[in-house]
Order: C-alpha cells, then sequence, then structure tokens
C-alpha cells in the first residue's frame, strides 16, 4: 500500500512552460483526501518549495537542495540540513572561480549568485521565489565567511565541454557528492547527500516505511530517490538510465505524466 508519493519539480511536476497543471493539483488533492501523503522533493531552493507546495496542494513537508535539507513548508525553515564541509567548501569554491558557469550557491537558508550568475538567471530563469530571495556577491567566500554561513549546494550551468576537467578536480575533494539534472550543469553536496536518503528520514517521521513510498522523477539526480523507494516511477521524458531503476514508467510532464501516474497510485 502507497501512502506517501514523492514529486521531483523540473520535469516532473512541472510541465515544459514551467507550471503545474490543473489535472495535477486535481490528482495531488485527491490522494490528499485519501490520506496519501504527497511532498515534493526538489533541488531547489526552500523558498521556491514553500511556493510551488502551496500551488500545487502538497503536504507541508518538502526535500529541499538536492536532499541536502529537509523543510517546513509553513514557514520556510530547514528542520535538518547537511552542509558541506569547511575544506571541501573552500576547494569547491576555487575550482568554480573564474570559470564561465553560472552558479546557484545555497548557503544555508540564503541563496547567492555572482554578478555574471546574476545575469544569466535573470534572463532564463523565471521564478521570482528564487530570484527576489537572493544575494548577489561579488565575492561568495567572503560573504559566506563575513555572514557565518555554510556552504550546502551548489548547482552549476554552463557548457558541457567545459565540466570534464572541473568535474575530475571535485571528485578529488573528499566529502562531495556529485550529480546532474541535465546535461548542462551538475550540482554538488555534501558526501551522502541525496533525495533517497532525505526523503526516507522525512518518511521515518510519519511512520511511513521505504517500501510504501512511491517517487517520481525524471533525471540523474532522481536515482537515488527511485532506488530507495518500494515504488519508483520514471516520466516518460525520463533519461533510460532513470527509466530502468523504475517498475512503472507514465507519460510525459507535457502530457500531465505526474497526474496519470498518481491516479494508478492511488
Amino acid at each position: 500500500m502507497i501512502r506517501m508519493i514523492a514529486l521531483d519539480v523540473d520535469g516532473t511536476l512541472l510541465n515544459s512552460g514551467g507550471t503545474v497543471t490543473e489535472e495535477t493539483v486535481l490528482a495531488i488533492r485527491t490522494a490528499r483526501e485519501r490520506g496519501v501523503r504527497v511532498v515534493l522533493s526538489t533541488g531547489r531552493s526552500v523558498q521556491e518549495a514553500v511556493w510551488l507546495t502551496e500551488l500545487a496542494g502538497c503536504d507541508e513537508r518538502a526535500v529541499c537542495l538536492g536532499g541536502a535539507a529537509i523543510a517546513d513548508m509553513t514557514d520556510g525553515r530547514h528542520l535538518r540540513r547537511w552542509d558541506i564541509s569547511e575544506d571541501a567548501a573552500r576547494a569547491v569554491l576555487d575550482t568554480l572561480a573564474g570559470q564561465e558557469l553560472a552558479c546557484m550557491v545555497f548557503a544555508g537558508e540564503a541563496n547567492l549568485l555572482d554578478p555574471y550568475s546574476d545575469g544569466v538567471f535573470r534572463r532564463i530563469y523565471p521564478y521570482p521565489a528564487y530570484m527576489d530571495n537572493t544575494v548577489v556577491a561579488e565575492d561568495i567566500a567572503g560573504w559566506l565567511r563575513a555572514h557565518n554561513r555554510p556552504l550546502t549546494k551548489v548547482y552549476a550551468l554552463g557548457a558541457p565541454e567545459l565540466f570534464p576537467p572541473l568535474l575530475e578536480r571535485l571528485r578529488a575533494v573528499p566529502g562531495l557528492e556529485l550529480t546532474s539534472s541535465g546535461a548542462d550543469n551538475f550540482e554538488v553536496v555534501a558526501q551522502g547527500v541525496d533525495k533517497g536518503r532525505a526523503l526516507c528520514l522525512l518518511a521515518e517521521e510519519w511512520g511511513i516505511a521505504p517500501g510504501e513510498i512511491a517517487a517520481i522523477g525524471d533525471s540523474d539526480n532522481d536515482l537515488a530517490m527511485l532506488r530507495a523507494v518500494g515504488c519508483p516511477v520514471a516520466m516518460g521524458n525520463a533519461s533510460n538510465e532513470v527509466k530502468a531503476s523504475a517498475t512503472m514508467v507514465t507519460d510525459s510532464n507535457d502530457r500531465d505524466g505526474a497526474a496519470k501516474a498518481i491516479w494508478k497510485l492511488i
């Protein structure tokens, strides 16, 4: 019996236009009315998770920052969080400094952009819940030191041909986990952090076992979540590796795939 459904956001909950359809909202509402917990499990910030939770009608908890935080959707607080160590954080920022990458830097509950990244994301990332809660800092490392904030996650966007030497250097740093949600990006979190671990810890608070969870996703950073639950569901637009890890493949995010999966699950 499925008692909890976890939804990835990009490529899953949201269609390619960046919206949640009425059919998806209806499916989520019906699942919750039948006693099933429905939560977001996203790489996005807590501020965006709060906005999307309200938009979609999900439960009051969410997994954010790719599994680096479990958050309360009623007030936007991180309830549990796993930050990158100081030494590893220094190595990450040194490696990425001066590169032609647009980087979202998540420092606990704070969101940071350098000026170059701010220019990029203001053009291509039309989500006020993120942009309105972001600090632009010339020196990210200096800002973290001055405000005594940890480095929790980095999302880096750029030309894939730039990635191999950077990823090689980052993989050599102890205490890091690398993943991706697409060919044009990579994500850096603390070692051991992933959506699957955080989701199971959240479910444990509600007395829900991993075998009673269904998770729906589409990209590589969803693999750990799909492998951790009893019913892994891949979107029709998912990568082949994600589909191979699923027991159910639903329709694409532009054809209400998440909603169709929820109806089958309940």
